[in-house]
C-alpha cells in the first residue's frame, strides 16, 4: 500500500480545490491510502468524505503555533511513516517529514490553483486528465437534503436555486438589493424555488436580502458543512460571490454563476466548463487585489468593481 500525505488548505474554498489530486493518485497507485493535512475550518467538510481515508488537523493558531508546535507536528507525521508527500501549499514542513516530496514548481502563478496542484502530479507521469475538485457525498447526507428540501415545500416541476450573498471579506460582496432583485426576478420568470445560503457570521446578511424580497426564498440555517453541500448539489443553479460554499458547489457538480469583482477569477474561479464568472468589466486600477496584500482593501468599504455588475447581466447568464 501506497501511504500518501496531500498538504492541503486551511480555507474551505483552497481545500476544496486540493481534492483535484485524490482521482489521479488513486488511478495511478491500484493500492493507497491518502490522508490529508487541513486546517480546522475544512476539517468538518472533508473528515467524511468517502474519497479520503484519513484527515489531519494543522492548527498553526492553536497546537502547532510556534517553533515546538510544528516541531511536535514534524514528530507526528514521521511517526506516520508516509511513502509520499504531496505538498500543495508550499509547505516548509513537509519538506521536514524525511520521505519522498512532491512540490509546486516555481515560477508563473497567474493560473487557476488547480492547474498549477495538477502539475505537481503531471511532473512525476501521473495522467491528470479529466481531473477536478469534488466531494463525494454520502446516500444519508443526500436523504437528509432531500428531506429538508420535502420539509420547505420546495416545488419539484420548477427550478431549484442556491444564492449565497456572503464571503470572507466586504471587498467580494455584490450588495443584498441587488441579490434580493435577482432572486425576485427569478422567481417571477422562471418558476423558481430560492435556497437562500449563508455562514455562521452571516446571518444579518441572510435576513437583509430576505426582507428586501417580495417572494420569500427558503432559509438555510445548518451548521454542517456537509448537509450545506448536499443540499447545493440538489441546485439546478448557483449563484454567490468568490467564497468557500462557490468551490463546493462546483465540486458537487452544480452549475456555478460566480460573480467576481477584486479578487482573480483566472486563480480562484469556480474550476470547470460548465461555470460562468460574471464581471462589471470596471477597471479602477488597483485590481485583482487580495485580503492582506497591496492594496489589501481601499477603505471604502465597498468595490465599485463588483458593484458595477448589474442584475440584468447575472439573469442572462443564469
Amino acid at each position: 500500500m501506497k501511504r500518501i500525505l496531500v498538504f492541503s488548505f486551511s480555507f474551505i474554498g483552497d481545500a476544496v480545490l486540493s481534492t483535484t489530486v485524490i482521482q489521479p493518485l488513486r488511478s495511478h497507485y491500484s493500492d493507497t491510502h491518502i490522508t490529508f493535512l487541513t486546517g480546522p475550518s475544512p476539517y468538518n467538510l472533508l473528515a467524511k468524505d468517502p474519497q479520503i481515508d484519513a484527515i489531519l488537523v494543522y492548527d498553526n493558531r492553536g497546537e502547532h503555533a510556534g517553533f515546538n508546535g510544528r516541531i511536535n507536528l514534524i514528530k507526528l507525521l514521521r511517526r506516520e511513516k508516509y511513502d509520499l508527500v504531496v505538498n500543495l501549499r508550499d509547505s516548509f514542513i513537509a519538506r521536514c517529514i524525511g520521505t519522498e516530496h512532491w512540490g509546486l514548481a516555481r515560477g508563473e502563478r497567474e493560473r487557476h490553483a488547480v492547474t498549477r496542484y495538477l502539475e505537481v502530479l503531471s511532473r512525476h507521469g501521473i495522467d491528470t486528465t479529466d481531473a477536478h475538485p469534488q466531494l463525494q457525498l454520502t446516500e444519508t447526507e443526500q436523504v437528509t437534503a432531500n428531506r429538508f428540501l420535502k420539509e420547505s415545500d420546495v416545488k419539484s416541476e420548477g427550478l431549484l436555486i442556491g444564492v449565497h450573498p456572503g464571503g470572507n471579506w466586504e471587498y467580494k460582496l455584490w450588495s443584498a438589493e441587488k441579490y434580493a432583485q435577482l432572486a425576485d426576478n427569478l422567481y417571477r420568470e422562471q418558476n423558481t424555488s430560492i435556497l437562500l445560503f449563508a455562514g455562521p457570521n452571516e446571518r444579518k446578511l441572510q435576513a437583509q436580502v430576505a426582507e428586501k424580497m417580495s417572494n420569500p426564498p427558503i432559509l438555510v440555517d445548518i451548521p454542517n458543512l456537509r448537509e450545506i453541500a448536499a443540499l447545493i448539489a440538489e441546485c439546478d443553479v448557483y449563484i454567490g460571490n468568490d467564497t468557500g460554499p462557490m468551490h463546493i458547489a462546483a465540486a458537487v457538480g452544480t452549475p456555478v454563476v460566480a460573480l467576481f469583482g477584486s479578487t482573480n477569477h483566472i486563480r480562484s474561479g469556480p474550476y470547470g466548463n460548465k461555470h460562468t464568472v460574471v464581471q462589471s468589466g470596471i477597471d479602477l486600477g488597483c485590481n485583482p487585489c487580495h485580503p492582506g496584500r497591496n492594496p489589501g482593501g481601499c477603505g471604502v468599504g465597498s468595490c465599485a468593481v463588483i458593484d458595477g455588475i448589474t442584475v440584468e447581466q447575472v439573469l442572462k447568464v443564469v
